[in-house]
Order: C-alpha cells, then sequence, then structure tokens
C-alpha cells in the first residue's frame, strides 16, 4: 500500500502539483497574519494601565505625563488603605494614614491636616521704594517671633475654595493693604504641598502697589497679634532668611515673589 500512494503521488500531474503549491501559499499566508494580529493584541494589552480597583475609595489614580509621553499615576502607585482620626482640633488635625506600598507593606502614617482647602501666602511689593511690606508674629511651634509674609487658610465660610480671595483678604486682615497688581507665583491651576507629612497646599502671590486701607479693614483673628514692618529691601529680606528668622513656607513664598521681581524689572539681575 505504501508503495503504491508513493507512486500515485509520484505521477501526479503537473497542473495538480501547481494547485497544491497555491494551496500551501495562501495557508501559510494565512497563518502569519493570524500570528502577527495576536502578537499586536499581547503588545497592546501589556502596555495598557491597569484598571484601578473600585473596592477601594482612597487609590488615587490621578495621572501625569512622563518624560517618554506615558501617563504614570501621580502618587507612584502608592494605595491609601484607610485614614483613621486620632485628633480634630479647630483649625488642624491629625490622621493616622495606612498605606500599601510598592513593595507590598503596610506602613502607618501620622499626617497632619489644616481646615479648608489649603493656604495662600502674599508677598506686598511696593515699587516707587523697592521694598516689601513683611509681618512679625509669634510662631506658636517653634516658640519664637519671626518675620513673614501675610497668608491664611482657604476657609469655606470666608473665601469658598479660591485661594485668591483668601489672598486678598489675608493682604487686608494682615497688612491693611488692599488692591493693586497680583501676579500668581505658580502655574495656573497648580498649587504645593506643603510638607511631606501634611495634607495641605499652598499657592503663593505677588501683589505690586497696594494700597493702605484707611478705614474699616478686616479685622485680624481673635490669636493673632501681628506687627506690620514697611520699607524692608531684598537684602534685609535674603538676610532675615540666612539667619533663620523667618519660616520655611514663607522663606519659599519670598524667594519666588523675589524670582518674579526680577523677571518684571523691578530689581536688579
Amino acid at each position: 500500500t505504501k508503495t503504491s500512494l508513493l507512486s500515485f503521488s509520484h505521477h501526479k500531474p503537473e497542473h495538480s502539483r501547481k494547485a497544491m503549491s497555491k494551496q500551501q501559499f495562501f495557508v501559510f499566508t494565512a497563518i502569519i497574519l493570524l500570528l502577527m494580529i495576536l502578537s499586536l493584541v499581547v503588545v497592546e494589552g501589556s502596555s495598557s494601565p491597569p484598571l484601578s480597583s473600585s473596592k477601594s475609595s482612597h487609590h488615587h489614580d490621578v495621572r501625569r505625563r512622563s518624560g517618554g509621553g506615558e501617563t504614570q499615576p501621580q502618587n507612584g502607585g502608592y494605595e491609601i488603605i484607610r485614614d483613621k482620626l486620632i485628633f480634630s482640633g479647630r483649625w488642624r488635625s491629625l490622621t493616622s494614614r495606612l498605606v500599601r506600598m510598592i513593595n507590598k507593606k503596610e506602613v502607618d502614617f501620622e499626617i497632619f491636616n489644616q481646615r479648608g482647602k489649603g493656604c495662600a501666602l502674599i508677598f506686598a511689593w511696593d515699587s516707587p521704594s523697592k521694598t516689601a511690606t513683611l509681618i512679625r508674629e509669634y510662631n506658636p511651634g517653634p516658640n519664637k517671633v519671626l518675620h513673614g509674609i501675610a497668608a491664611g487658610l482657604v476657609e469655606a465660610d470666608k473665601h469658598g475654595s479660591s485661594y485668591e480671595t483668601a489672598a486678598r483678604y489675608e493682604l487686608e486682615e494682615e497688612t491693611k493693604l488692599s488692591g493693586g497688581k497680583w501676579f500668581r507665583l505658580l502655574h495656573e491651576g497648580k498649587s504645593m504641598a506643603m510638607d511631606k507629612y501634611m495634607v495641605s497646599e499652598v499657592v503663593a502671590y505677588l501683589v505690586v502697589d497696594a494700597r493702605k486701607v484707611e478705614n474699616n479693614p478686616r479685622p485680624l483673628d481673635d490669636e493673632e497679634e501681628i506687627e506690620i514692618v514697611n520699607g524692608v529691601s531684598v537684602e534685609d529680606i535674603m538676610e532675615i532668611i540666612r539667619n533663620g528668622d523667618m519660616n520655611c513656607i514663607c522663606a519659599f513664598a519670598s524667594l519666588l515673589a523675589i524670582e518674579k521681581l526680577r523677571e518684571l524689572g523691578e530689581i536688579g539681575k
């Protein structure tokens, strides 16, 4: 039987062998195309970001662009498992935050928060005299009287959710100044984390040539005692910062404002 089959195959007509060759060509082509499609599906599936789990309402899925154009979670993939309130006061609270790390370990952090959306800081500059208006007040944390700039929380009942509204209110309350030309010192819509272990974020402003409020300026908060210091030069501000006579957050906003003043041509390079 084997011999007869081989003999039959050997003596097939020429046109039959050509037909078989065409069939094989189409089969091989179809297989190659199928493999290419399957490989594209696998690559696309592996490059797509994983779907966020609906089980945890704390899992942050805010994304940012990396240098290569890909989107990545802004928090780097760390997952908040739970927040447990430890203490809540009039203005500030302390929370125990349990986080699942990238290595799958669970770590408990103590997180501070302040009432409201965040904090606004205002550096007031007088163009004719080329000087700034600072304040001096008691800082209960370090237990020191320090220089600073006008600043305050964004309180929903007073300012809604607007950093700029809070900034204008605080400028008038703490320095008795209003109006002027305003510059946002962070990009539009951006705010900056106040500290590694704080929820609160800040936005800094520069105001040029605000005018003194003569009649009924907004009052200070009950716990505030503030001395207004007018006519402070940039050189004096830098010395105040280097001497540690200003807290970090006010120094940060002051340095941003000084850089903006250079950009505006208000002070030399």
